[in-house]
């Protein structure tokens, strides 16, 4: 390429940069699955990005807020729960979208320019799964702590119902309860399932639950790949990439279709990844016939399938 043609397509770039929106993307740390989120929001965003880490300590990130508000963006990607928080308090008129945020609700994300991705599903997947590799299964217990979840319990008590499923809320709100729990509900289900919320996402609850499970041989549905590397039998949690290419086609809407940030509810997550335990799946049958099934149920619902031992 010439010296000239290269000054135009660098003319031309430049350009076409400058009639985007601009994006401020914060990350709370610098971690891998952040970066995984920021790639993919690039890869789908129609925007040009200017990208920050937020420094340990709360002063630093009150610090870095203040520096950005100097310039302000068009729009701001908050990946995690530092960078959501100090967004939400520093811009109250900017286009906010938020990822990566577990238990969002307890961070008071609410306002007429936020909105944001879920790390939780309303548990139609999970219910689905258990569904497709336990045809017998009647009743799934859920750990939860109604505090937090019970508007999601009530949602999927419905899907499970068209599914033939019924849901045995299993309560609680400390983790010193779960054996009390357990053993209330030990002859009145057949699978179990984890919400998570602030409660049950406590690694000794979730230790305990993945123990438990394997001494009763029921099939338990855990919250994230390293739960299932643990013993629980499968788990659906978000893929970091496809979520931030979710969020890029929600940031497409506010900034190219001009649609009121707090006029979208907070969406599920769509890209899933699914992680099968072969030793549980051995535990609890027939494992070729169990991972069959569940390997059909994600090439039906598009996910992609993690087989660990």
């Amino acid at each position: 390429m010439s010296r000239a043609a290269l000054a135009l397509l660098v003319l031309s770039t430049a350009a076409f940069a400058a009639g985007r929106p601009r994006v401020l993307v914060v990350k709370s740390a610098d971690l891998s699955p952040y970066a995984a989120v920021s790639a993919g929001f690039a890869a789908e965003a129609r925007a040009t990005l200017e990208e920050i880490t937020l420094d340990e300590g709360t002063d630093a990130a009150a610090r870095a807020f203040k520096k950005a508000a100097d310039n302000p963006p068009a729009m701001v990607l908050a990946i995690g729960p530092a960078a959501a928080v100090g967004a939400r308090r520093q811009f109250t008129n900017i286009p906010i979208v938020f990822v990566m945020v577990p238990y969002f609700q307890k961070y008071e994300l609410e306002g007429g320019n936020i909105t944001g991705i879920a790390l939780t599903s309303d548990l139609s997947l999970e219910l689905s799964a258990i569904k497709a590799m336990f045809p017998q299964v009647k009743r799934v217990g859920v750990v939860a702590d109604p505090r937090y979840s019970q508007k999601l319990l009530e949602e999927a008590a419905g899907f499970a119902s068209n599914k033939g499923l019924s849901l045995v809320p299993i309560e609680l709100d400390s983790a010193a309860k779960l054996d009390k729990a357990l053993k209330a509900a030990r002859s009145k289900i057949d699978a179990v399932v984890m919400i998570s919320d602030r409660t049950v996402g406590n690694a000794e609850v979730v230790q305990r639950l993945i123990s438990w499970s394997n001494e009763e041989k029921l099939p338990l549905v855990g919250l994230a790949p390293g739960q299932v590397k643990q013993g629980a039998l499968l788990s659906l949690s978000p893929a970091a990439t496809s979520l931030g290419q979710q969020a890029g086609r929600l940031a497409n809407r506010i900034l190219h279709e001009k649609i009121d940030p707090g006029a979208l509810a907070v969406a599920n997550p769509e890209g899933v990844d699914l992680t099968l335990n072969l030793v549980t799946a051995r535990r609890l049958g027939d494992a070729k016939t169990l991972a069959l099934d569940l390997i059909t149920f994600a090439a039906q619902k598009g996910l992609a399938v993690r087989v660990v031992e």
